[in-house]
């Protein structure tokens, strides 16, 4: 869990180097950083700039919302991403750029920073709605003209011709509503983390990642394990020569990532009342500060 205060950014990052950089801290780049940071990834949000949901009055199309209002509805989201891990900070983007091969090491990105900050990161999702000239060096500025949108890449997953770069909400060209921004930053992340597996030696089918929770004691049988076991070899590309050393990396990863999507009553109790508080104290402000403390604990 982050140790910011739920809702609210941070100055600056706290890190030099970070898995996942995500420009835009609207719905679907906070949607995105609930994925990437579920899925074990350091994510940094940077969030300031021009709002595509602060120019709304109200948002009444968001399911499970007939009207919530834009700023309560972002702090909502932020505290979410910040709850899973994430980072979220004040500070607009001016520029992503490519190291020389030389000094990349395990990053792709160089991102700056309005406020003079430098970081790297293994990977970049652009999810900012209106401005994305902070792409323009890329590619030795063949990729992205400034002043142009949307941002060429292939809109469904969000990839692009660079790798390791990644397109999400109205900036990739998708309809421009917060709901289906919010759907698109999640599926983007689910593309990212995929092509991360693809590169770490799984295979197509075993590389999709599935993000969801059940109760304690559902896996973990030998019928399970079995079942398991067979599904792996089952997906094992007949093209593709997989070594048995390779397979069983990739099937105790499996095996170990789907036993981890069990919750115990416990843990879906707490993770249930950091819910509920987090609505309480961004919808209706009734958080004391103790509440504040142990949330943070």
């Amino acid at each position: 869990m982050s140790t910011q205060p739920t809702g609210q950014k941070s100055d600056e990052p706290s890190a030099d180097e970070y898995d996942v950089a995500i420009v835009g801290g609207g719905a679907s780049g906070l949607s995105a950083a609930v994925f990437t940071a579920r899925y074990g990834f350091s994510t940094v949000v940077f969030d300031r700039g021009p709002s595509a949901i602060q120019r709304c009055y109200s948002i009444g199309n968001y399911l499970g919302f007939p009207a919530i209002d834009p700023e309560s509805f972002l702090e909502l989201g932020r505290a979410h991403a910040q709850y899973e891990g994430s980072e979220i900070v004040d500070d607009l983007v001016v520029s992503v750029e490519q190291p020389d091969a030389a000094e990349q090491g395990a990053s792709r990105f160089r991102i700056r920073t309005q406020n003079g900050c430098e970081l790297t990161a293994s990977h970049v999702i652009a999810a900012s709605a209106y401005n994305a000239d902070y792409l323009s060096d890329l590619d030795d500025g063949g990729f992205h003209e400034p002043g142009t949108h949307p941002v060429d890449c292939e809109q469904a997953t969000g990839r692009t011709e660079i790798d390791g770069l990644y397109v999400a909400g109205w900036l990739s060209g998708s309809p421009h509503q917060v709901l289906i921004s919010a759907g698109h930053g999640a599926r983007v992340a689910k593309s990212l983390i995929e092509d991360r597996r693809l590169a770490n030696g799984f295979w197509e089918e075993v590389a999709q990642y599935w993000d969801w929770q059940v109760e304690g004691g559902t896996y973990g049988s030998d019928s399970w394990e079995q079942h398991i076991d067979d599904w792996i070899e089952e997906t094992i590309p007949e093209d593709e020569a997989v070594s048995e050393e390779r397979r069983e990396r990739v099937a105790e990863a499996v095996t170990e990532e789907r036993l981890d999507f069990q919750l115990s009553e416990a843990e879906r109790e707490q993770r249930m009342e950091a819910c509920n508080a987090l609505l309480r104290e961004h919808l209706l402000d009734e958080v004391p500060e103790s509440e504040h403390e142990r949330l943070q604990a």
